[in-house]
């Protein structure tokens, strides 16, 4: 049994769940750079969609009121369509390759997003939300890392508010919930080395983030939480970078 993986993720699962449910992303930034660092690739694209199902669908209830079908509509169905395009390239590439291409989105998808955000011009339409959910699609069922495509998309449309915090719960339950289904197929290896309790045991801090951030979510100041899952994102995103770069050069 892989003690460490199991470890790194339940850490980081709870991390993202509070992070999710307080500004509507933050879950693949953080969980996926975490859990592949330590599991690979392959086992992060699992974990990533398989909990974070779950982490939504536990959000879902208190935002429901809030949320945007059209947008919705307009994102999730691209996104689906790409997966099992996606799942193709996870499974034919090279895994320390991978490790690369996951840091590089990661740290390019959150410095391209933090540089979009003091732009005052909003840009959306059916071809951005098309092209974003597409990309969404590939990138999450791939490596894991659909958010930087999505907060580029929210940063150029300008869709900021509360609704996008409440539609981003059933799109990612949608999104997750199809890679869970079709991975068995499509791309079956690379699953972490966890007993049927390990697994379980992840499910509590899943809950216990989620609870953490219905707590905070009108207390702290969303800005700091941010900023924090930035910061976490671009450390892990870089000590993916290394890990792979040294191991191809090894």
């Amino acid at each position: 049994m892989d003690l460490l993986s199991l470890a790194v993720a339940a850490v980081a699962v709870f991390i993202g769940a509070a992070g999710q449910r307080m500004i509507g992303m933050g879950w693949g930034l953080v969980v996926t750079p975490a859990v592949a660092l330590v599991a690979g690739p392959l086992a992060a694209v699992l974990v990533v969609n398989l909990y974070g199902a779950l982490a939504c669908l536990v959000i879902l209830p208190s935002v429901w009121r809030d949320i945007d079908w059209r947008r919705l509509a307009w994102l999730a169905v691209p996104a689906v369509a790409m997966m099992v395009p996606g799942l193709l390239l996870a499974r034919g590439a090279d895994t320390d390759a991978l490790r690369i291409v996951v840091g590089v989105i990661a740290v390019v998808g959150v410095v391209v997003s933090v540089a979009f955000t003091s732009s005052a011009r909003a840009l959306d339409g059916p071809p951005l939300r098309v092209a974003a959910g597409a990309t969404i699609g590939v990138l999450n069922a791939s490596v894991g890392m659909g958010a930087p495509a999505l907060g580029i998309y929210t940063l150029l449309s300008g869709w900021q508010d509360r609704t996008f915090v409440a539609t981003m719960q059933p799109f990612w339950v949608i999104v997750s919930g199809v890679i869970v289904a079709i991975r068995p197929v499509v791309a079956p290896e690379g699953a972490p080395e966890w007993p049927w309790w390990g697994w379980a045991l992840i499910v509590v801090p899943v809950v216990a983030g989620v609870l953490l951030g219905n707590r905070l979510a009108h207390l702290v100041n969303r800005t700091v939480v941010k900023w924090s899952i930035i910061a976490l994102s671009l450390a892990g995103g870089l000590a993916l970078i290394v890990t792979g770069t040294t191991a191809l050069l090894a």
